[in-house]
C-alpha cells in the first residue's frame, strides 16, 4: 500500500464517546446521528464500563472501536479514549446527546480556518420536541442555555464549553496533560481553565451545536454534588471573575450563606430576605429564561451541592 493510499485511511477527527453502558437507547441515537454525518473521515473510539450487548450489531456495522474502562469517572474514560485515538482532532461527545448531520465538518472547518485553535465547542441544545412536551425540560434547557449567551464579565470561554461538545487538537493532551481522572465532575472545566492559563487559543461557537436529552432533577442534583472538588479548588474561585457561570454559583451560595445566618438572628428578617430572594430570582428566570420553573433547577443544584459537601467533608474527616 503507497503512503499515499494509507494516509486515507487516517481519520481527521477522532470521536470519543465514553457511556457507563447503561442507556443503550439514547447511546444508539447518538450513534445514529454519527453515522449520518457529511464530514465521512472520522472514527468513532467507543469507552464503556458496561458493555451494551444490544448494539453490538451497530458497533460492528460502524467499525467502532471499543474499549472497557472500569474507573468510576469520565474523565479516566475519555483519557483512555484519547490515548487510542488516531485523528489529529479529538472531539468529544455524550450518549445522551444527537449530532446535527453538519456538526464534524463544522468542527473540521473552523479549526482550517483558524490555525492557532487549541479547542472548540459549542451549546448543547434541549431537543425542541423535548421543550414542547416537557415544562420541566424546557426549564432545564433554559437554565443551562442561558449561560451559553454573552454576558459582559464573561471574559473567556472557559464556563461556556462543556464536555458533551467538544473538540481539540490533539497534541494539547501531551503538551498540557489529561483530564483529571480524580474529578468526578468538572474535569472539562478544570482543564479548559489549564489551557486558558497557558494562553491557549480556545472558541464558543454557537452554530456548533448538539440536541442534549436532560436527565430531569435527579441528574441536575447528583451531578451538582459531585461537583464539590471543583467549586473548592482555588484556581476555579480565581477564575469566577472571568466567568459568569462560576461567578454566579458563588454569590448564590455566598447569599445563602447569609440568609442561613439570618435564621439565627431572627425569623422574621429570614422569612423577608427568602420571600425577596425567591420574588427577584422567580422575575430574573421569567426574563433571562422565560421559564420560572428554573427556580427547581437551581434549588436541585444548591441542595446537590450542599449534600456532596456534607459527604466530602464527612469523608476527609473520617480519613
Amino acid at each position: 500500500m503507497s503512503e499515499k493510499t494509507a494516509n486515507k485511511s487516517v481519520p481527521a477527527i477522532s470521536v470519543v464517546l465514553a457511556t457507563k453502558g447503561t442507556k443503550s437507547m439514547l447511546l444508539e441515537k447518538c450513534i445514529k446521528s454519527l453515522q449520518k454525518q457529511t464530514f465521512e473521515k472520522f472514527e468513532i473510539v467507543l469507552v464503556y464500563s458496561i458493555y451494551p450487548k444490544r448494539l453490538k450489531g451497530l458497533f460492528e456495522a460502524c467499525n467502532i472501536i471499543t474499549l472497557k474502562e472500569n474507573s468510576s469517572t469520565l474523565g479516566a474514560a475519555r483519557n483512555l479514549g484519547v490515548k487510542h485515538a488516531k485523528g489529529d482532532l479529538v472531539a468529544f461527545i455524550d450518549d445522551d446527546c444527537e449530532a446535527p448531520e453538519n456538526w464534524l465538518r463544522r468542527i473540521y472547518l473552523t479549526f482550517q480556518q483558524y490555525p492557532s485553535l487549541s479547542c472548540l465547542g459549542g451549546p448543547h441544545l434541549t431537543p425542541p420536541e423535548e421543550c414542547t412536551n416537557s415544562p420541566l425540560k424546557f426549564a432545564q434547557g433554559s437554565f443551562n442555555e442561558s449561560f451559553m449567551q454573552r454576558i459582559f464579565i464573561d471574559r473567556s470561554a472557559v464556563g461556556k464549553i462543556a464536555g458533551c461538545n467538544v473538540a481539540y487538537r490533539k497534541e494539547v493532551f501531551d503538551k498540557i496533560g489529561c483530564l483529571d481522572e480524580a474529578l468526578k465532575s468538572g474535569e472539562d472545566w478544570e482543564l479548559h481553565i489549564r489551557l486558558a492559563e497557558n494562553g491557549y487559543h480556545m472558541r464558543f461557537e454557537p452554530n456548533i451545536f448538539v440536541w442534549h436529552h436532560r436527565q430531569g432533577l435527579k441528574h441536575t442534583f447528583w451531578d451538582s454534588s459531585r461537583m464539590v472538588p471543583f467549586y473548592l479548588s482555588l484556581k476555579t474561585l480565581k477564575y469566577a471573575k472571568y466567568e459568569s457561570k462560576f461567578s454566579r454559583f458563588y454569590i448564590a451560595n455566598f447569599l445563602c450563606l447569609l440568609l442561613f445566618i439570618t435564621l439565627f438572628i431572627s425569623l422574621f428578617v429570614f422569612s423577608l430576605l427568602l420571600s425577596f430572594s425567591l420574588l427577584g430570582y422567580f422575575i430574573f428566570t421569567m426574563v433571562r429564561a422565560r421559564a420560572p420553573l428554573a427556580i427547581l433547577v437551581t434549588l436541585a443544584s444548591l441542595m446537590g451541592f450542599y449534600f456532596g459537601l456534607f459527604k466530602y467533608v464527612a469523608s476527609k474527616l473520617y480519613h
